[in-house]
C-alpha cells in the first residue's frame, strides 16, 4: 500500500501557510480565449458596523479591530472568535496582505493570472451561526454597503456577494432589490438560518420562503450557499474533522430546494454551492432519483422532472482542486462547474494557482476547461464589464 498523499498537484504536499506563500508566476500561455475567474474568494471585514448602527443600539454593533496583532470581531464584551484562535488565524492566513488590502491583492492576482473574483466574506460566517442574533437588518445591511465599497476599489476585478433578508419575508423583496442596487453578483444565505422574525425555525423548503425565491429569481442574481459555519472544537483532530465534514456537500440545502418544488415554481432561479468541490454531486443525484422513484407515492409535491434534472438546469458548484470530481464531469455537467482560488485561505490555491488551472486543462477538453475556469462565471455572475 502506498504511503503517498492522494493529491494531484505536487505543490499541495509541501504548501506553506497562506501568509508565507508567494504567487505562482506563469510558465506558459493558456489557450486563446481563456478567461480566469475565481468564483469564490474572500476579503476580511473592517469595522463596518458601529458608525451606521442606530445610536440606541451602538452597544450591540459588531466591532472589528486589529490593535492586538490579530483581527478581533466582537459584539459587546463577547469575542466572536476566541483570541487564541484569532491569533492563530492571523499567522496562518488572515494576515496575508491581500485579505485586507486591495492593492496587495491585485498584485497577487496579476502574477497568478486571475482576472476577476467573486468576493465572499471572512468573519461574517461567524455571525451566521448566531441564528437568533439581534439586529440582523443592520448587521447584514451595513455589511452589504461596505462590501460594495470595497469591491469598488477595483472595478471590473472584484464583485460582491451580499446577504438578503432571509428571516422576514415581508422585507425580502426590498432587501434583494437593495442588494442588486448595490451591485451584488450573488445573494448568500446561511446553511443554518436559525429563527425567523416570528421566532420560528427557518426551513428553506417552507412555503413562506417563496417570497425570497421569487425576488431572487426576478433579480437574475444567483442564490449562494457557502461552507464555513462550523467552528472546530478543542478536541483532537478538530481542524481536519471540520474541513472534511464541511466539504462533503450540500445535500440538505439542495434537496430542500428540489423536493419542495422551488425550481418548478421559479424556473429562472439559479443556485450556487460554494467550496465543497464537485465529487459529492454524482452520488447525490443518483440518490435523489432513487428516492423519487422508490418512494413515488410519498412524494409531495410531484415534480415536473426527475430530481437530477434540476442540477444541470439550475445549479452550479465551485471547487479549487478536485481530481475525482473532474473525472466525473459527464455526470455533473461541465457547464455547472466553477473553478475558484479561494484566495487567500489555507485550503486555497494561492501559491499554486497556475498549477491548479493546468489540472483542469489536463482533465477535460479545452472548451470545457475554459467554461469551468471563467466563461461560465462571467455569464452567471454578470462579470463582463471591465474586461
Amino acid at each position: 500500500m502506498s504511503d503517498a498523499f492522494v493529491l494531484e498537484i505536487p505543490e499541495q504536499v509541501t504548501i506553506e501557510l497562506s501568509t508565507k506563500r508567494v504567487p505562482q508566476a506563469a510558465t506558459r500561455a493558456w489557450p486563446a480565449g481563456t478567461r480566469i475567474v475565481s468564483a469564490d474568494s474572500h476579503l476580511i471585514e473592517g469595522d463596518y458596523w458601529y458608525e451606521g448602527f442606530p445610536d440606541h443600539l451602538k452597544d450591540q454593533a459588531p466591532r472589528m479591530s486589529f490593535d492586538k496583532g490579530y483581527f478581533d470581531l466582537t459584539i459587546g464584551e463577547r469575542h466572536m472568535t476566541p483570541p487564541e484562535i484569532a491569533e492563530h488565524l492571523c499567522n496562518a492566513m488572515e494576515c496575508t496582505p491581500g485579505l485586507s488590502s486591495v492593492p496587495a491583492r491585485l498584485k497577487d492576482l496579476d502574477v497568478e493570472g486571475v482576472e476577476k473574483e467573486l468576493i465572499f466574506p471572512q468573519r461574517l460566517f461567524g455571525l451566521f451561526m448566531f441564528g437568533e442574533m439581534q439586529n440582523r437588518a443592520e448587521v447584514f445591511g451595513l455589511y452589504n454597503e461596505a462590501i460594495a465599497r470595497r469591491c469598488a476599489e477595483a472595478p471590473g476585478r472584484l464583485y460582491p456577494v451580499m446577504v438578503p433578508n432571509y428571516w422576514d419575508m415581508a422585507g425580502a423583496r426590498a432587501s434583494v432589490e437593495r442588494c442588486v442596487e448595490l451591485g451584488a453578483r450573488a445573494l448568500m444565505v446561511p446553511l443554518k438560518p436559525g429563527k425567523n422574525v416570528e421566532g420560528r425555525s427557518i426551513h428553506y423548503n417552507a412555503p413562506e420562503m417563496d417570497a425570497l425565491y421569487e425576488a431572487i429569481a426576478d433579480s437574475g442574481v444567483p442564490l449562494a450557499f457557502h461552507i464555513g459555519e462550523a467552528i472546530p472544537s478543542a478536541m483532537p483532530g478538530a481542524a481536519g474533522i471540520s474541513f472534511v465534514t464541511q466539504t462533503q456537500g450540500f445535500r440538505h440545502q439542495w434537496s430542500q430546494l428540489v423536493f419542495s418544488g422551488v425550481f418548478d415554481r421559479f424556473p429562472e432561479l439559479k443556485a450556487v454551492f460554494v467550496e465543497a468541490g464537485l465529487s459529492w454531486i454524482p452520488a447525490m443525484l443518483h440518490d435523489a432519483d432513487l428516492a423519487y422513484t422508490h418512494f413515488r407515492t410519498s412524494m409531495r409535491p410531484q415534480l415536473a422532472h426527475p430530481p437530477s434534472w434540476y442540477w444541470r438546469a439550475h445549479c452550479y458548484a465551485t471547487f479549487m482542486t478536485d481530481p475525482a470530481g473532474l473525472a466525473l464531469l459527464d455526470r455533473i455537467g461541465p457547464e455547472t462547474a466553477l473553478w475558484s482560488s479561494d484566495y487567500p485561505h489555507q485550503e486555497s490555491t494561492f501559491g499554486y494557482t497556475r498549477s491548479s488551472i493546468e489540472a483542469v486543462f489536463r482533465a477535460t477538453s479545452v472548451e470545457n476547461a475554459q467554461k469551468i475556469l471563467g466563461l461560465t462565471a462571467l455569464d452567471l455572475f454578470g462579470m463582463h464589464d471591465g474586461g
